[in-house]
């Protein structure tokens, strides 16, 4: 990757927080609801707490091999076939991360915002407008994501409006659901927390990866606090039983916020716009990593000849769940790939690096990438 596309200090916990902040983040509430009822809220909490473990275990391996990426040291450190299908199988994962949220991005559309037009037709443009930011490489996503990341906060500036509205009784009873409930409802949620695992790619590419805890952890830090807002103000607006029976309560939510003097009549237009933003930022990060991960396993030098025939995947891999239930239950096979990846895959890779690295192999994978791959047409 040239020196202009490098990826700034200040600049990864923008990339992260784009990332996670996705489509997921409009279904969790609900999905908390229906497993856990108000205890939805400790589950939650449960799969912060696994995911900053997890986010802790991936920035240890990216900072062992400090300017290489997962594609350059998994064959060094598995064995050349086994690295390379390790490879895939990381690809694999981001493909259909991005199939997820390209679905259920199109899901909602459909359904609140254009009714009459083909779920085809939604992804299709999407995917074009992702993939041309994508294709520019990781500078301008960055400075895109850098702008984005304002449009976030516009909607908790409305939170003061909530205070008439919610209702802290709906938290309540706690602790009420057995051990085993409150686990599998944090399980459930974890696909809408993926996202940091971008990093195993892209963080080798950092101004300085061996100071990247700090900023890693900021950026899951605030993106995690985002959400647990959201699902807070869901729960206490609109009701634990409510929220459970809404696909997308923060929308309805939206709809029945007290406006004074009627300043924004159509304020749920304004929260649409910034969901769009969110998914788009997420989408070309997907793709981009994915790509660029592909690109690496074949020694070229960017990925972005990949972007195209990559989103065309995502496409039909996007059109095979039928209905609801079907991309639920796609979205939670995820987040069981995201804890094997996590806690199988990143563990093993950093016990190994360890104990199996060949002599003068560490000192070599720490120097700078010699300008020696093969430009990708």
């Amino acid at each position: 990757m040239s020196a202009r596309d490098k990826l700034l200090t200040q600049e990864v916990p923008v990339i992260i927080i784009n990332m996670i902040y996705g489509i997921g983040t409009i279904t969790l509430p609900s999905l908390l609801a229906r497993s856990a009822g108000p205890d939805g809220i400790i589950a939650y909490l449960a799969a912060v707490a696994v995911y900053i473990i997890g986010t802790v275990l991936i920035i240890l391996l990216v900072q062992r091999f400090p300017n290489h990426g997962l594609a350059d040291y998994s064959p060094m450190l598995l064995g050349t076939v086994p690295g390379f299908a390790v490879n895939l199988l990381f690809t694999l994962y981001l493909i259909f991360l991005v199939s997820a949220v390209m679905r259920a991005f199109a899901e909602v559309t459909k359904f609140f915002l254009l009714p009459r037009t083909p779920i085809e037709a939604i992804m299709l443009s999407m995917l074009f407008t992702t993939s041309i930011l994508a294709r520019n490489g990781l500078q301008p996503i960055a400075r895109a994501c850098q702008i984005i990341l304002y449009v976030f906060f516009i909607p908790f500036l409305v939170i003061p409006l909530f205070v008439s509205v919610f209702d802290t009784g709906e938290f309540l009873p706690l602790f009420q659901e057995k051990p085993a409930v409150i686990a599998k409802a944090a399980y459930n949620s974890i696909f809408s927390l993926t996202g940091v695992e971008i990093m195993l790619v892209l963080g080798s590419h950092s101004e300085n990866s061996k100071r990247l805890m700090r900023p890693a952890l900021i950026g899951v830090a605030i993106v995690l606090t985002m959400i647990l807002i959201a699902v807070v103000l869901a729960f206490g607006s609109l009701s634990v039983d409510q929220t459970a029976k809404l696909t997308d309560p923060l929308f309805e939510m939206i709809k029945y916020v007290p406006v004074p003097y009627s300043i924004l009549e159509r304020i749920d237009i304004s929260f649409y716009t910034v969901w769009i933003a969110a998914t788009y930022s997420t989408l070309v990060i997907g793709l981009f990593t994915a790509s660029h991960h592909v690109a690496e396993i074949f020694k070229l030098d960017n990925g972005k000849g990949f972007v195209f025939p990559l989103a065309a995947v995502v496409y039909f891999l996007a059109l095979i769940p039928k209905n609801e239930n079907e991309v639920l239950a796609f979205n939670i096979m995820l987040g069981a790939a995201w804890l094997a990846l996590t806690f199988g895959l990143v563990p093993l890779l950093l016990v190994l690096s360890k104990i199996r690295n060949p002599k003068g192999a560490k000192k070599q994978m720490q120097q700078p990438q010699k300008k020696n791959r093969k430009a990708n047409p």
